[in-house]
């Protein structure tokens, strides 16, 4: 099951929520200010490998066998 992100339109916290991806979203209430309807937000992910990584931990982790 996915992880949502959501930011209530109210009071601005941020929270995640485990869904289907079936579930609609009219029955999620902000756990700060109880406020129905928040927004779903888009969140970013990380590899660990990349922009903003440790490049000693990125080179050892993220490249093939043989190359840095």
């Amino acid at each position: 099951m996915p992880i949502y992100e959501y930011k209530c339109q109210k009071c601005g916290a941020k929270f995640e929520i485990r869904r289907s991806i079936n579930e609609n979203d009219k029955d999620i209430k902000c756990p700060k200010c109880e406020t129905e309807s928040p927004r779903r937000v888009f969140s970013a992910f990380t590899t660990g490998c990349g922009a903003g990584s440790d490049s000693s931990t990125a080179t050892s982790s993220c490249s093939p066998t043989g190359f840095s």
